[in-house]
């Protein structure tokens, strides 16, 4: 593989790991916290670019949407988690 290629890949492979972190932490902060700090925002300002479009699609779609659970997060995540093997194999 050429060298600025290989160097995309892994570049995108550490923004979706930061991406899948940070939804991870804002996950387990919304159990415990339910305050508006500046990290919060902080994580809101990162993650809800990646799961918008989810939440729209499903909104667009009439899907799940009476479900106590936010599976657009669920989805992004897996999304996210799909693209980061598929990248893998290019490597």
């Amino acid at each position: 593989m050429p060298e600025p290629i290989y160097i995309l890949v892994q570049f995108v492979t550490i923004f979706i790991d930061v991406i899948t972190i940070a939804m991870c932490i804002r996950a387990v902060i919304s159990w415990f916290y339910d305050g508006d700090g500046a990290f919060v925002r902080f994580l809101y300002v990162i993650t809800e670019p990646a799961i918008l479009p989810m939440r729209k699609l499903l909104a667009k779609m009439n899907w799940l949407q009476d479900s106590p659970m936010d599976f657009s997060f669920l989805l992004t995540y897996l999304v996210l988690f799909i693209i980061q093997i598929l990248l893998g194999t290019l490597v």
